[in-house]
C-alpha cells in the first residue's frame, strides 16, 4: 500500500517533535474531504494514500481493501493504526466483524468515527446499524460529530464516544471569496438602504439517491415561497436522464422534476468540481438540505464555509450540528398544509435572518486534527504496552477514556 502522505504535506515530512515518532494511519477513507481537514494538519501524523483501484479513476477510493483485511491480512502492512469513517455499506455485517478481528490480531489499534447512524443512501437501516455496531463495540476509541450522536451511541452499544465537531469542508480559498462577497452584499444593502434583489432558494439533488426528498418536498416548497423568491433545483444530468426511464427508483421524482419545469428552474448539471459547486451555491440566498433520513450532514459546513443560510430537516442531529437558530422544517409533516406552513416560516428565518456565524474555534481544522492526534497517540501508546507485556486486555480497559468532549458551540461535555 502506498504511504504517500496527502494534504499539503507535500513531500510527506511531518511536522512536530523530531523524537516523536510520526503515527501511520490508515483511513477508510484517505482520500475525503472530511478527513483532509479533520486530520491532515495533526502533528506527527502521516495518513496514508487511498491505493490506486483504476488508473482510469484515480481519485475512487471504494470499495475500500482495507476492509478486506481478513482475507488479506497484507492491505494492513505500514500501518500504525487504522481509522474507520464510511464506506463499509457493501460488507455484511459479519465480514465487517471478521475485518475489526483482523485488525486486532495483528495488535493495531482501531478508531471509528460514527458519521451515519443511519445510512442517508440506505432505505433499511438494519443493516448499517448491525456493521456499525460491530466496529463500535471493538474499536479503541469512538468519535462522533455530536452530543446527541454521542448519547443515541450509548444507547445502543454502552460505549461513550469522543464528539469532535465537524471542521471545514472545502478550503477557505475556495469559500472565502464567496463568504466575503455574501457579507459585503448584506452589509451594502443596510448602509444604502438598497431595495434586495430578487432571491432565490436553491435545493441540491445530486444523484436523486434514495435518502433524497423530491416528490414529498417540492410541491409545498414552491408554495412556500416568499413574495419575490425563485426555487432553483440542481441535479445531476446523467441521474435525471436515467430517472425518466418507466421503472427506474426515482422515475415519480423525474416526473414531478419535469411537472415543475418551467415555473421551476431545474438546473441540470454534470459533475461539477468544488470550485463550480461553490460558486453555484454562492447564488443561492438560501439552500433547502431535501434528506430524508441521515445524522449528520457535510452539505451544512459547506454552508457554514460559504456563510449560505441553511433550511434544515429536523432529522437525526443535523439541528444541534448547525447550533442556536436553525431554520428548520419537519419532514414528517403528515399533510402538504403543514409542510408549507413550517417551510415558509423557516424560509423567512434563513432568508431574513443575521449573517451566518463564523465556524467556532473548537471546529477549526487546526483544533480539531489536534484532538485526533491526542486520540491516535493514546490509542498507539495503549496498544504498544499491552504487546510489551504480550497480552491484550479486555476492551473495557483498553478503550481510550476520558475525553475532552467537546460540541460546536461550546467546550462543554456530553451529558
Amino acid at each position: 500500500m502506498a504511504t504517500a502522505c496527502f494534504g499539503g504535506h507535500g513531500d510527506g515530512v511531518i511536522s512536530g517533535p523530531s523524537s516523536t515518532p510520526r503515527i501511520r494511519v490508515l483511513s477508510v477513507p484517505a482520500g475525503h474531504d472530511y478527513v483532509r481537514h479533520a486530520v491532515g494538519p495533526a502533528s506527527g501524523v502521516e495518513v496514508l494514500a487511498d491505493p490506486v483501484l483504476d488508473p482510469a479513476e484515480p481519485t475512487r477510493w471504494w470499495p475500500h481493501p482495507a476492509l478486506e483485511a481478513a482475507e488479506r491480512p497484507e492491505v494492513l502492512d505500514g500501518t500504525d493504526l487504522v481509522h474507520v469513517h464510511f464506506g463499509y455499506e457493501h460488507r455484511t455485517p459479519g465480514q465487517v466483524a471478521e475485518f475489526v478481528a483482523a485488525v486486532h490480531a495483528r495488535g493495531l489499534p482501531l478508531v471509528v468515527t460514527v458519521h451515519d447512524l443511519t445510512n442517508p443512501h440506505e432505505p433499511d437501516p438494519v443493516a448499517h446499524l448491525a456493521r456499525t455496531g460491530h466496529l463500535v463495540r471493538r474499536a479503541d476509541a469512538v468519535i462522533t460529530l455530536t452530543a446527541g450522536a454521542a448519547a443515541e451511541i450509548r444507547r445502543h452499544w454502552g460505549v461513550d464516544a469522543h464528539v469532535i465537531p465537524h471542521p471545514r469542508l472545502m478550503p477557505p480559498e475556495i469559500t472565502e471569496p464567496h463568504h466575503r462577497g455574501r457579507l459585503d452584499t448584506l452589509c451594502d444593502q443596510h448602509t444604502r438602504f438598497r431595495e434586495p434583489a430578487p432571491r432565490a432558494v436553491g435545493v441540491v439533488l445530486g444523484s436523486l439517491r434514495a435518502g433524497v426528498a423530491v416528490e414529498e418536498l417540492l410541491a409545498p416548497l414552491v408554495a412556500a415561497l416568499p413574495p419575490g423568491t425563485r426555487l432553483v433545483v440542481m441535479v445531476r444530468s446523467d441521474a435525471l436522464a436515467a430517472a425518466r426511464e418507466p421503472g427506474h427508483p426515482r422515475y415519480a421524482a423525474a416526473i414531478e422534476l419535469d411537472r415543475l419545469a418551467p415555473a421551476v428552474e431545474i438546473r441540470a448539471h454534470e459533475h461539477l468540481s468544488d470550485a463550480d459547486l461553490c460558486a453555484a451555491l454562492a447564488g443561492f440566498d438560501a439552500l433547502v438540505l431535501p434528506h430524508r433520513h441521515g445524522t449528520h450532514s457535510g452539505w451544512l459546513e459547506l454552508c457554514r464555509d460559504l456563510g449560505l443560510p441553511p433550511v434544515i430537516p429536523a432529522i437525526g442531529h443535523l439541528v444541534q450540528q448547525w447550533g442556536p437558530d436553525a431554520a428548520s422544517y419537519d419532514p414528517a409533516r403528515v399533510t402538504a398544509e403543514a409542510l408549507t406552513s413550517e417551510m415558509y416560516a423557516a424560509l423567512l428565518a434563513a432568508l431574513d435572518g443575521a449573517p451566518v456565524p463564523p465556524r467556532s474555534p473548537d471546529a477549526e481544522d487546526v483544533t480539531v486534527a489536534r484532538a485526533h492526534g491526542r486520540l491516535y497517540r493514546e490509542a498507539v501508546r495503549i496498544a504498544a504496552h499491552d504487546a510489551d507485556l504480550h497480552t491484550r486486555r479486555p476492551l473495557s480497559s483498553r478503550r481510550v477514556v476520558d475525553p475532552a468532549h467537546v460540541s460546536p458551540g461550546g467546550g462543554h461535555r456530553t451529558p
